[in-house]
């Protein structure tokens, strides 16, 4: 792994370990702090380390050479094009009765999805 792979790396670990420590931390603080300002910044705190991981990637993706741009441009199509489908099948299927769909899990389908796309745009130019 070359030094923008394991800045990237270092950023995101340390973003995503953040995140997880502060997820629960504020979901105790937010309790009795509903539908009040003080509770919308505390709903808020989880998305700063995400900003950090995000700045991360960005910075990463700026010191890819050609072809791995190439790469994540065409995972980051995949998933984005496929979260779009899997998103608007479910909006369509809720009217036939399927449950609603909690946007909080279209992130992780994202990024889910970018791995998957990371797998086949590698193997495509192997």
């Amino acid at each position: 792994m070359d030094a923008t792979g394991k800045r990237y790396l270092k950023i995101s670990i340390t973003s995503m370990a953040a995140y997880t420590a502060i997820v629960p931390i504020s979901m105790w603080m937010l309790r009795g702090h509903e539908h009040r300002p003080l509770g919308y910044c505390i709903a808020f705190l989880p998305i700063i380390p995400s900003i950090f991981a995000m700045l991360g990637f960005m910075r990463m993706f700026r010191g890819l050479d050609e072809l791995e741009r190439r790469i994540q441009l065409e995972a980051v199509a995949f998933s984005f094009l496929a979260t779009c489908l899997i998103t608007l099948t479910w909006a369509f299927q809720q009217n036939a009765g399927l449950p609603r769909f909690d946007v909080s899990f279209v992130a992780p389908l994202l990024i889910l999805l970018w791995g998957l796309g990371l797998a086949i745009a590698k193997r495509r130019y192997q």
